[in-house]
């Protein structure tokens, strides 16, 4: 299916250095992150896309605040620093755009301005991240990958510039042409740095088996342990129902809805659901994926909790 060509610019999609991304991520500031400089209290939530990246926003927001949502620093959620901001209004077609155009600034000059302490959500790979990203704190969040194909696919799939079907969703995730390019490299990468002493590898099967006991593992991680009060606070708040609740009520009240994007076209909280894909793939799908998965798997002690 041909993309409409009405489509506003930033909509598009295009290829850097052999990975695709949508047009709102700047080339420019891919090619600065490298030299970007770190602060040591910065906190990076890194993770593949739809591997529960806004619920350990939302996590992490809670933990820094003490369990208090009405004070979590939301200044930095808005994009990751290789897009521009997406804090703005956004033209819905090619024509909307002639006449009010998409501010292509940087977000990237935004986080460097931020104060401190900076929380930075990304899903580029460690090897296009800042060189010295290990002096600050790492949140690395790992999904199994058929939900985050799942995932993806129902965050997308009514998007013209993708045309999705669940085979094609799984085709572009076996071959890389998923935006942010390939799983295997990103979560090896993160998955070989777990034992450093600024790096908490956390499952996303994991976090929603025993919210508690990784929660506080994230906490610990970047040096705010909470007391058992505040941890059932933040485990209370930062559940998906909780959180939409939250969201709705501050859409309602014309603050950011964080339930949508700024662009107002995508949904980021889905189901949350561990295991959700059994009901969407085939098991010609299935079978082709556990082949390819198998392979690209077999030397690594990595290993995910599929159900």
């Amino acid at each position: 299916m041909a993309v409409n060509q009405n489509l506003p610019f930033y909509r598009l999609r295009h290829e850097f250095k052999g990975v695709m991304y949508p047009n709102f991520v700047l080339d420019s500031s891919i090619k600065r992150l490298r030299t970007f400089p770190v602060r040591s209290d910065d906190v990076w939530l890194l993770s593949f896309p739809k591997a529960g990246t806004h619920w350990m926003m939302e996590i992490v927001g809670l933990i820094l605040s003490d369990g208090d949502p009405d004070q979590i620093n939301r200044s930095l959620y808005s994009s990751t620093p290789e897009m521009i901001n997406m804090d703005q209004p956004f033209p819905a077609t090619r024509e909307d755009e002639k006449i009010h155009p998409v501010n292509m600034s940087p977000f990237l000059d935004v986080v460097e301005r931020a104060p401190s302490p900076r929380v930075m959500l990304d899903h580029l790979t460690l090897d296009l991240l800042p060189e010295d990203i290990l002096k600050s704190k790492v949140i690395y969040t790992a999904r199994n990958p058929k939900d985050s194909i799942l995932s993806w696919f129902e965050f997308v799939k009514d998007d013209p510039v993708y045309s999705l079907t669940m085979d094609k969703t799984i085709e572009e995730f076996m071959n890389y042409t998923m935006n942010w390019g390939c799983w295997p490299k990103h979560v090896r990468q993160f998955w070989e740095l777990r034992d450093h002493e600024n790096v908490t590898f956390v499952f996303y099967e994991d976090l929603k088996k025993e919210p508690a006991k990784n929660i506080q593992k994230i906490a610990s991680g970047i040096g705010h342990p909470l007391s058992d009060e505040t941890l059932q606070r933040v485990v209370e708040l930062s559940h998906i129902e909780s959180q939409r609740k939250r969201f709705q009520k501050m859409a309602e009240s014309g603050q950011e809805n964080l339930v949508s994007n700024a662009s107002g076209m995508y949904t980021f909280l889905n189901k949350g659901i561990v295991g959700r894909w059994k009901n969407h793939f085939t098991v010609a799908q299935n079978e082709a994926f556990d082949e390819w998965y198998q392979n690209i798997m077999a030397d690594t002690d990595l290993s995910f909790t599929f159900e």
